[in-house]
């Protein structure tokens, strides 16, 4: 996965938590289940953008061999 399919997917999670907030008011159990399943995409998502991050940066900055 890319690091923009990542960060559009984690908007998209994050547009998602917005929207079940609005619209399954009426619902609470499947509010919960869908607010934990985004939540846990969120945090996954998240990792995956920090870890890439970290180890590009590492690579850019290797010392010379």
């Amino acid at each position: 996965m890319t690091l923009e399919m990542a960060v559009l997917l984690l908007v998209v999670a994050v547009a998602g938590i917005v929207l079940v907030y609005r619209y399954l008011r009426e619902k609470p159990k499947l509010r919960i289940i869908c607010l934990v399943l985004l939540s846990l995409i969120v945090l996954v998502l998240a990792g995956y953008i920090g870890l890439t991050l970290i180890f590009v940066d590492a690579a850019r900055n290797q010392p010379p061999a």
